[in-house]
């Protein structure tokens, strides 16, 4: 794995570090939306930059992952307001 694979998987680390931060009290969620596809998004790019089958798989699979739950946990969030 090159260090364009380890970016990628570093991306998704710090995805899951900032769910942490996530509540019910965060008056703006949707930035920590907009930070985790940022960095899912540059994660999917730094992951077919590494060209190596395994490093993109991996990445690609981790990053879309993260992105989904993410939408789909900010989803439940504003349902649960209403």
């Amino acid at each position: 794995m090159n260090k364009y694979g380890r970016l990628s998987l570093l991306m998704v680390g710090i995805c899951i570090l900032l769910s942490f931060f996530i509540n019910e009290t965060n008056k703006y969620p949707g930035i920590f939306l907009l930070v985790i596809s940022i960095l899912s998004i540059v994660g999917v790019i730094v992951a077919i930059l590494s060209r190596k089958l395994t490093s993109i798989i991996i990445g690609v699979v981790l990053n879309s992952a993260t992105l989904i739950l993410f939408f789909l946990l900010l989803l439940a969030m504003g349902i649960g307001e209403a």
